[in-house]
């Protein structure tokens, strides 16, 4: 599942765009290399033309559900969304298989329960500070499953600001091997915000008291289309639906390790049009290039 959770501009889960998504295309590319007797010769490729990847699903101006769709055109699956009025109160699979309580306190998020197969698996915790997000705990569970249900995998690519969904899955899959007591803490992340207006400028991660990593990012001036939403998009550090403006730039910092990220615009009007980013490692014998490419459509 892709966890959609409101953050809207003033009243955290409630929102109401006025740019509404109505579809969402995506195209990627990569292709891998090894050098070899003073050459780079291609090892891999893998291309994907544009697919229709979401439609959103509106009644006036409340978003019902979004529909997922795999790279053959099928139907991945469906995500429905139920409300106390305004306010967003539950996201859940159409077949069951996952579902997310958001709870408030005080008209602020408090927490948010997620359960994969009827069990819970994950907690997050939440602080504010002067109106905003200042931490989020994340606490997660080990399963009596040995992995977690798509949707609920899914769900960390639309949701807060968590540590790497692979990392998280490969956690749960081995799970058994980490803690012998079903429902027992297998990992648990701390996450610290600070701001710049009303964007995200920094985040740092600290995972089970290690050393902490950050990111910190940069941005347009032009609206972001998904501001009031978590949402993590396809690559997993790609969130800030906090934000209010879009990404251009995003610095990964820990310890002695540096990386940087550059994500380009076409615009239709004050939203964008399309998001593009392309990313290309480099060793000694290895390297690989990666691209891809968003498509918005708007009611």
């Amino acid at each position: 599942m892709a966890c959609l959770l409101m953050v809207a501009c003033n009243k955290e889960g409630e929102f109401n765009p006025k740019n509404k998504i109505d579809r969402i295309y995506y195209s990627s590319s990569y292709k891998s290399e090894i050098y070899n007797n003073g050459s780079w010769e291609t090892d891999h490729t893998n291309n994907r033309p544009k697919y229709v990847s979401e439609i959103w699903h509106w009644e006036g101006n409340v978003l019902k559900s979004i529909s997922h769709y795999a790279y053959d055109g099928e139907l991945s699956y469906t995500e429905k969304f139920e409300y106390d009025g305004k306010r967003i109160i539950s996201i859940s699979s159409l077949d069951g298989d996952g579902r997310h309580i958001i709870n408030y306190e005080n008209g602020k998020i408090s927490s948010i329960d997620c359960y994969s197969y009827n069990e819970k698996y994950a907690l997050y915790e939440f602080s504010h500070d002067k109106g905003k997000i200042s931490s989020i705990r994340a606490t997660y569970f080990s399963l009596e499953k040995s992995a977690l249900s798509p949707f609920s995998v899914n769900a960390l690519r639309f949701f807060i600001p968590i540590s790497n969904p692979d990392n998280i899955v490969k956690a749960m899959a081995n799970n058994s091997e980490r803690n012998d007591s079903k429902g027992g803490i297998i990992e648990t992340c701390d996450m610290k915000f600070e701001w710049s207006g009303k964007n995200v400028s920094k985040i740092t991660y600290t995972i089970d008291n290690e050393l902490p990593y950050s990111f910190e990012y940069s941005y347009d001036e032009k609206m972001n289309p998904f501001y009031g939403l978590f949402y993590l998009e396809e690559d997993p550090w790609q969130l800030l639906m906090l934000s209010k403006n879009n990404v251009t730039r995003e610095f990964i910092r820990e310890d002695d390790y540096y990386d940087e990220s550059n994500y380009t615009y076409t615009y239709n009007g004050k939203v964008p049009a399309t998001k593009s980013h392309t990313y290309i490692s480099n060793n000694n014998d290895y390297r690989y290039t990666e691209s891809y490419t968003y498509y918005y459509e708007y009611k």
